[in-house]
């Protein structure tokens, strides 16, 4: 199995394909549809505090 892509922007993750599924506590779900199913990725976007 592979491991969970990360980007760090809403706007990497879109050029790459991906679509924003869901809010997470720390930024967003993202999918893209492949051959074999969904492929699953995290955006991780920093607060405004750090």
């Amino acid at each position: 199995m592979q491991g969970l892509r990360v980007f760090h922007s809403v706007g990497e993750a879109l050029r790459a394909g991906f679509e924003i599924a869901d809010r997470t506590a720390n930024g967003y779900l993202a999918r893209i549809r492949t051959a074999q199913g969904w492929a699953m990725a995290i955006v991780e976007v920093a607060s405004a505090s750090e």
